[in-house]
């Protein structure tokens, strides 16, 4: 076992992990005529088919934990509540994600919310250890997939899974103990010393001491300043996701008057296609950092974002695990270069986006999960694609920033996106007074 899977399977203690920072949820709300069996036995259908979420744990000493993997025919317990109003089943859908999850038992809880005959909302907690964002964009299609199937809807086959977890572990460390490995340490011996932290903290962090509730406030985004982003991202050979990257970097600037930035960001790190259809935590966090010049324009950022991501797309496989004991830096340090985030959902080939997914006679819209839920980092813009263009969410910890910092964050991030559109080299410095 690699020191990467050691640290995966190291306990953490308890006031770290409480307050939901293993929940990796998936929310749905229905309305129609759900049929509860068939959604069970779908449910049922999809642990049967990934290995990861029939794993279970059980401690080998202190702070280490031992997999075990069950064999098919597992059976997930779907819990039904009857709930008076939505107020009350987000209260019971908060108190469950923020429960730590039993290490004897599944990965994964599955809860069922009746509102009324023909309203529910439906929650899949799993647990960090054996999901990312992609793994649940399988799980939510191989759902509603298999729910048609048990509700007599004709249905294609799903893609073969091709690896199971640990095969794609062993391929990562072959490759590690070679030369990609080489140029990942290499490549990470000239970024971490340059690693730095945003310094937008409002109080110091304690050491491990239990992560903070989380807030959101929404970021609505045009559909035509979004053609726009895309049309000037092809334009400068770069993706829609470098351009609003950019965009975050330029409101960091903004705030804070600093040229040299750096933000986190989880990338899918699926590189070979038999992964494409395993559900596991293959995801890996990475650190991006731009230096900016005296009186930068956005498309000074945009052009500087292009290259730190490819940078990042190019060594998203070296374990962060290895980032942060790498010689050269602290873990202290590298760790808290993760205060700022960034982050868009990515979707697998042949799965149904964040939207949500075709479930046979229902109205099914995916939501965003509650406030309140810890997070990971201080503060993460999310970027979900949707049918209709984008929606973003600015989380922030409670407590950790003024209210009316990351207010003006989020507004100042939805201007940008509106004058960008309209001239790609207008002038960062117009922002700086939105928040003096």
């Amino acid at each position: 076992m690699t020191e990467s899977d050691k640290h995966r399977l190291m306990v953490p203690d308890d006031r770290v992990l409480a307050g939901g920072l293993m929940s990796v949820p998936i929310l749905y709300r229905f309305r129609g005529p759900l049929d509860r069996a068939a959604l069970s036995r779908a449910l049922d259908r999809v642990v049967d088919r990934h290995a990861a979420l029939r794993i279970t744990y059980e401690r080998a000493g202190l702070r280490r934990l031992r997999e075990h993997v069950l064999p098919p025919g597992v059976h997930l317990p779907l819990s039904e509540t009857v709930v008076s109003e939505p107020d009350e089943a987000e209260r019971l859908i908060l108190a469950r994600m923020t429960e730590m999850f039993d290490p004897d038992g599944l990965p994964l809880t599955a809860d069922l919310y009746r509102l009324a005959d023909t309203e529910h909302l439906l929650l899949i907690n799993v647990n960090h250890r054996v999901t990312d964002a992609w793994s649940n964009a399988l799980i939510r299609r191989d759902l509603a997939r298999f729910y048609n199937a048990e509700t007599g809807v004709a249905t294609e086959p799903l893609p073969v899974v091709e690896w199971l977890p640990g095969d794609y572990y062993a391929w990562r460390d072959a490759r590690l103990a070679g030369e990609p490995g080489r140029r990942h340490a290499e490549y990470w011996d000239r970024q971490a010393p340059r690693l730095k932290w945003a310094g937008l903290r409002q109080r110091a962090e304690k050491f491990g001491e239990r992560r903070p509730p989380s807030r959101t406030v929404d970021i609505a985004f045009v559909s035509g300043d979004v053609a726009a982003l895309r049309e000037l991202a092809t334009a400068e050979r770069t993706t829609l996701f470098a351009a609003l990257l950019a965009l975050w970097f330029s409101v960091l600037h903004a705030a804070t008057e600093e040229l040299g930035l750096v933000v986190c960001s989880i990338h899918a790190n699926r590189i070979r296609p038999e992964a494409w259809n395993t559900v596991g935590q293959f995801a890996n966090l990475t650190y991006l950092r731009v230096d900016l010049p005296a009186e930068p324009t956005f498309r000074d950022v945009l052009r500087l974002t292009r290259t730190t991501s490819l940078d990042a797309m190019a060594h998203q496989e070296y374990p962060i695990f290895n980032v942060v004991t790498h010689p050269g830096t602290t873990p202290r340090t590298v760790s808290r270069a993760g205060e700022v985030a960034f982050n868009m959902l990515a979707t697998p080939p042949n799965a149904d986006g964040a939207a949500g997914a075709d479930f046979n006679g229902l109205e099914a819209v995916s939501l965003p999960f509650p406030a309140g839920v810890s997070s990971h980092f201080d503060l993460e813009l999310f970027i979900t694609p949707r049918p209709d263009g984008l929606s973003g969410v600015l989380r922030w910890a409670e407590g950790v920033y003024p209210p009316e910092l990351v207010s003006a964050m989020a507004d100042t991030y939805a201007s940008m996106v509106s004058a960008v559109a309209q001239d790609p080299d207008v002038a960062l410095s117009g922002f700086l007074k939105r928040f003096r």
